[in-house]
């Protein structure tokens, strides 16, 4: 960042040209979207739910028709205390909660993510670290540190299919429905699924309410932890009611006193269809799991931005209908992504060159190098970046899905 400020003294001393310096990140990474070669991932993505939330949205029902949880979730919730071996925490902790939720729903679906190498969302577990590796079998000890065994990808692998065996031998009540997924399949007590190839359960969440609502069903809980479903089920939600007008959906998030309901019904209806379909596309370009965010702008600053400049909404929309589109520097549509980028660093800057709107709030306002927009060139890679990931989001709704790039 140094070197940025002697090139920027040195240009100026020799006459040199500014607007060709700051066309250029100078550095091997970005700084405002990089940490040093690494994604600046968000401080928190809970602050969209923030902004999403509905206050007076109206109370979930007691029951529902169908109840879909992310298996993950549901393993890192449930308590291990009082049981020595995988079995006995299948047969004495995963399976009576199973039965639990059945008193309230007369269905219920527990999705599990693959672990697919190289991808996307394998690159971000990694950087969680990985755990001591044991054996998942029947007669195996718990090891005395779950949250540390849960960390390696291999253990989790193992268990989800255990536990998928372990609940397809039980015998639940028969005018109840089981779906649980095992690997691209779905075993099933009820009306049997397709398979479907989603890596996370984040997006696959979306395939069995579906599946749910073409069987007739109406109400729908879903429980995770995890923003992105809220993002993902309100970008869908459009698709959703056309096969079942009356689809009631509730996501039952986070755990003890951070536990709240959002209603997806509710956020649809104060978004409207056009801003909830862009949703997914507004959540990658701002920052996820999978992309970075802008360093020192949060999602509250980015939704303002977005409020500030809505002109963006037609973009987001139309990538969230062409799923995996590939922008071009001189398109419209990465035009208006270019300015609400300015609009993000600088809501009274009338620019619409970001390279520009970095010359002037180095010089005029003097803001560090990282503190301002990456170059015009590092935008758009960060805006393919984003699109592939929203691309995987917005096909939620395809058991099968397909990562392209459109030409």
């Amino acid at each position: 960042m140094a070197l940025f400020g002697q090139l920027y003294i040195s240009m100026q001393s020799r006459d040199g040209d500014l607007k060709e310096l700051f066309a250029h990140e100078i550095q091997s990474f970005p700084p405002s979207i990089s940490d040093f070669g690494k994604l600046h991932l968000p401080s928190t993505k809970y602050d969209l739910l923030k902004c999403l939330e509905q206050p007076e949205q109206p109370e979930p029902p007691s029951n529902f028709d169908c109840i879909v949880m992310d298996g993950a979730v549901v393993v890192h919730l449930l308590p291990t205390d009082g049981v020595s071996t995988f079995k006995e925490y299948a047969d004495k902790v995963f399976i009576p909660y199973l039965s639990k939720q059945l008193e309230k729903a007369e269905r219920i679906d527990v999705v599990w993510d693959k672990y697919v190498p190289d991808s996307l969302k394998e690159s971000t577990r990694e950087k969680r670290g990985k755990g001591v590796r044991r054996k998942v079998s029947s007669q195996v000890k718990l090891p005395g540190n779950w949250m540390d065994f849960l960390r390696d990808p291999n253990n989790k692998k193992e268990l989800f299919a255990f536990l998928t065996l372990k609940v397809t031998q039980f015998v639940f009540p028969l005018n109840k429905a089981v779906h649980i997924t095992s690997g691209d399949s779905v075993e099933s007590t009820g009306p049997n699924m397709l398979d479907c190839n989603h890596e996370e359960a984040d997006t696959r969440i979306v395939v069995h309410i579906l599946h749910a609502l073409e069987q007739g069903m109406k109400t729908v809980k879903v429980h995770t932890v995890d923003t992105d479903v809220v993002v993902i089920l309100a970008g869908a939600f459009h698709e959703l009611l056309v096969t079942q007008p009356l689809a009631d959906i509730w996501i039952a998030f986070g755990r003890s006193k951070n536990y709240r309901f959002y209603g997806i019904n509710a956020i649809y209806a104060s978004l409207g269809e056009h801003k909830s379909i862009a949703l997914p596309v507004f959540h990658a370009f701002t920052g996820s799991d999978t992309i970075s965010a802008f360093r020192g702008k949060g999602k509250k600053s980015a939704w303002q931005a977005w409020q500030a400049y809505e002109e963006v909404t037609e973009t987001f929309e139309y990538l969230s209908s062409h799923s995996f589109e590939l922008l071009q520097k001189d398109s419209d549509h990465f035009r208006r992504i270019e300015r609400l980028s300015i609009v993000l660093y600088d809501r009274t800057s009338p620019l619409s060159s970001v390279n520009e709107a970095r010359e002037d709030l180095f010089c005029r306002k003097s803001q560090a190098v990282d503190r301002i927009p990456p170059t015009q060139d590092a935008l758009l890679q960060h805006v393919q970046r984003a699109v592939y990931q929203a691309g995987i989001w917005t096909t939620s709704t395809q058991g099968q899905q397909v990562h392209r790039h459109n030409k």
